[in-house]
């Protein structure tokens, strides 16, 4: 008797803890939601149109985002195709506008962030001169009989924007049968194009196709600086490749007037620093210690650019990362395939993964080190580009993603961002959230499904997408 009433005074004590734990959980949750921490707050894409901005219009926006519990507006400039307002990107006046949204954003308690550059993808400017622009392999070809001395100014391959250095002089025999390498551009990146996944091609090379990579001869040293070749070659039928590197000549966009220019080589520390230097050090310098207070965020959007296959040192780099030479496999970025079409397509996998390796350390991870240096956070969307978007997400404070709302929704990139954050301990996964081109004409009841869903593939931090400033 005595143990049966111990037992149920017992069950009637947990059943009091139970129920009040559950009480205080409800209440904490409750309280939670009705006074979030900043860090639990809503942020949004604040977007400044083609110059069209006024003191009156920021004071306004912010507030009327402050009212609502925005905790911090990410700043774009973005070239829309309207009417300009005359305030140039990186003006004084631009800067003077920049320093005043960010002086109001403190008085509101609020924080605030920048895309990297004008528009939204993804580092160029005005000052970025074509040696720091991003570069693509372009080559010329001469056939020539062997068996006397050659002698000739060899043509000079395809140049952009009054650019163009030398690689190497690749002499090779020429095979008996001309196959080439097929979807040479998604293999060598020199195109706009890529696929993350690109499967080799298995299919059987004949020999008389093959350049036995023993009998290519290097002969890069007898170049003269006006593309005068001599040499003796043996007996046969040769193919002298010149190959070089010139800007691919993309620019970044949509950006605003002084802000569009030749987008920097992403493979580059140096070029990353000459585009620091004329795109983002102006605005440290105007803002001086409000950064890393009150401005505190800096975002790299989705990779929209295109590709870029060379860069100064690539071939030393190579060798540090694949442990080979390059040199003689070049050939295959003209369409030639060395030693085995096994071989060739083994290269050109160690070929972009290099790209892929350098844009993750160079571009990414080094815009990190420069943002922390200053006390900066960096937001990276890690995807759309010809690397391995999980290296990349690995390389930003916050990784990001997007999803989109109206006719056009779609969750490509939710799932594997929040996958990059989780194996990288990142406490937040953000979202550019509700992106929409059809205009403003949802209601929240046709999104909340949309964001609910978001929340499920591991998005905890929305940025909504988005606040139009209103001069």
């Amino acid at each position: 008797m005595k143990k049966s009433r111990i037992k149920f005074i017992l069950i009637c004590c947990l059943g009091w803890l139970a129920s009040t734990l559950t009480v205080l959980a409800g209440d904490s949750l409750r309280s939670g939601f009705t006074n979030s921490p900043e860090s639990a707050k809503a942020r949004t894409w604040w977007h400044w149109v083609d110059g069209n901005i006024t003191k009156e219009g920021i004071t306004a926006d912010l507030e009327a985002m402050s009212r609502v519990g925005i905790q911090e507006v990410q700043l774009f400039n973005a070239d829309m195709g309207y009417p300009e307002g005359g305030i140039a990107y990186l003006s004084d006046e631009w800067l003077e506008l920049f320093k005043f949204a960010v002086l109001e954003a403190k008085r509101l308690g609020m924080e605030m962030g920048f895309n990297n550059g004008a528009g939204w993808s993804s580092s160029g400017g005005p000052w970025v001169t074509p040696e720091y622009a991003m570069q693509t392999v372009v080559y010329s070809e001469v056939e020539c009989r062997g068996g006397g001395v050659f002698k000739e100014k060899l043509p000079l391959p395809t140049t952009k924007r009054d650019y163009y250095k030398d690689i190497a002089v690749l002499a090779f025999p020429k095979p008996l049968q001309d196959i080439r390498i097929d979807e040479l551009e998604l293999k060598t990146l020199s195109g706009h194009s890529f696929r993350n996944h690109l499967e080799p091609d298995t299919k059987t090379i004949p020999r008389s196709a093959l350049i036995d990579k023993s009998r290519i001869l290097d002969l890069t040293s007898g170049l003269s600086d006006d593309g005068m070749l001599e040499h003796n070659l043996p007996e046969g039928d040769w193919v002298i490749l010149r190959l070089g590197h010139t800007p691919t000549g993309q620019q970044n966009a949509p950006a605003v007037t002084g802000g569009r220019g030749l987008e920097c080589d992403k493979m580059s520390r140096t070029a990353v620093d000459v585009y620091w230097k004329g795109g983002i050090q102006p605005i440290l310098d105007k803002l001086g210690p409000l950064v890393g207070t009150s401005l505190v965020n800096c975002i790299i959007d989705s990779y929209e650019v295109g590709c870029n296959n060379w860069t100064s040192g690539f071939r030393k780099e190579f060798k540090r990362l694949r442990g080979y030479d390059c040199l003689p496999y070049l050939l295959t970025l003209a369409g030639y395939y060395v030693d085995s079409g096994e071989t060739t397509e083994r290269f050109l996998w160690d070929f972009r993964r290099t790209i892929g390796d350098l844009m993750a350390a160079n571009y990414y991870g080094h815009f990190r080190e420069l943002c922390h240096r200053e006390g900066l956070r960096l937001s990276i969307e890690p995807y759309g580009g010809p690397f391995e978007c999980l290296q990349v997400g690995g390389m930003g404070d916050i990784v990001m993603s997007e999803f989109w709302s109206g006719e056009n929704i779609f969750f490509d990139s939710p799932k594997f961002v929040a996958s990059a954050a989780h194996v990288n301990g990142k406490t937040f996964v953000g979202a550019e959230s509700f992106t929409n081109l059809g205009g403003w004409l949802d209601h929240p009841a046709t999104l909340k499904p949309i964001g609910d869903r978001a929340w499920t593939e591991g998005i905890n931090r929305l940025i909504f997408h988005t606040y139009v400033h209103q001069p």
